[in-house]
């Protein structure tokens, strides 16, 4: 596997965050227009019109006409909810990420060989020295986050320090580095953030419809509720549809390129697979959602075939197959 074109890496990771940001409302629009299309497949179109205030676009009492007169009605809302999330995600994404995993700041005082060990890697490649992070559990695992010099951060675990030795902590500290210098910490907020705006507007859509449903089954006799329940459960499959193509965004090269990365910085291909099979033994943090765990170095595997398409890491042994080669050994050596 190919380890090269680091440069070409970090700038395909700048052009999707681009895409990412200037799809959102886009895929916001799209998410609404199919739901309001589902609605009038199942529903009275010229009620909604009417409930809603809205033209018809194609001057036809159908879904399509549906969804699109929405869109074309509340475009500059959601234009403005997305422009509302973005700036959020980018004041305060430090700390949702660091609140999700329950991390709190530590100073050179209270750990001075974690943060000398940051520094010397910063030093070697003239960057500015990330914030770091600890996170109270004996799993094993540490992650990247921020999307600019602001808010860059690193974050290990009390597990991880207690296990690794010098050489396998810097080890897994030049990995996550390399996550901040190749912009994979940027691309992976906009995505969580991206999927948080997505989800949540699901959930809302799903406890609105079943609210309406109930009090359809008290006020009508419950002849509409098996609808209105299909409805939003169609409603959200498309929301985690959508959330899964975002996730795709992600490319599992970015371990590789980590890996690389760690080896390239510490020139010991030894230390990083000694850590990552520490690691293996006991990689996960349980309290930390799906969507946040894609940025640790080590995401455990789904245990069904079908589930492993949507893994956000590889697999441990194949990025230590690729290290060994990286470290000259034959595979297998160790």
């Amino acid at each position: 596997m190919a380890l090269l074109g680091l440069t070409t890496y970090r700038q395909d990771n700048n052009i999707k965050s681009t895409l990412l940001l200037l799809a959102f409302p886009f895929l916001l629009l799209a998410l609404l227009g199919l739901m309001f299309f589902v609605f009038g497949l199942f529903g009275d179109v010229r009620s909604y019109f009417d409930s809603f205030g809205l033209t018809p676009v194609l001057g036809t009492d159908t879904p399509l006409d549906l969804a699109l007169a929405v869109v074309y009605a509340w475009w500059p809302a959601i234009l403005g909810i997305a422009g509302a999330w973005v700036l959020i995600g980018y004041l305060f994404n430090d700390a949702i990420i660091h609140r999700a995993t329950g991390a709190r700041p530590v100073t050179r005082e209270e750990q001075p060989e974690l943060y000398n060990l940051v520094e010397n890697l910063c030093i070697s490649r003239g960057l500015k020295m990330p914030r770091l992070y600890i996170v109270e559990t004996d799993a094993m695992n540490a992650y990247a986050s921020g999307i600019d010099e602001r808010s860059y951060a690193i974050t290990v675990t009390r597990g991880l320090l207690g296990a690794l030795n010098r050489d396998e902590l810097e080890a897994v500290l030049a990995h996550e580095l390399t996550h901040i210098m190749e912009r994979d910490t940027r691309l992976l907020i906009v995505t969580i953030v991206f999927v948080g705006m997505i989800s949540f507007l699901t959930h809302l859509l799903w406890r609105s419809l079943r609210v309406f449903s109930y009090g359809r089954v008290r006020g009508r006799g419950g002849a509409a509720v098996l609808v209105m329940v299909l409805i939003a459960a169609v409603a959200f499959a498309i929301g985690y549809v959508l959330a899964l193509v975002l996730r795709f965004a992600i490319s599992r090269r970015r371990e590789y390129q980590a890996d690389a990365g760690s080896v390239d910085l510490t020139k010991n291909p030894d230390a990083l697979i000694s850590a990552l099979m520490k690691i293996s033994r006991n990689p996960e943090v349980p309290h930390v959602s799906s969507e946040v765990a894609q940025m640790f170095i080590e995401n455990p595997p789904a245990t069904s075939a079908f589930a492993r398409i949507f893994d956000t890491h590889p697999p441990i042994a194949k990025r230590i197959a690729v290290l060994e080669q990286l470290g000259g050994h034959a595979p297998g050596e160790g």
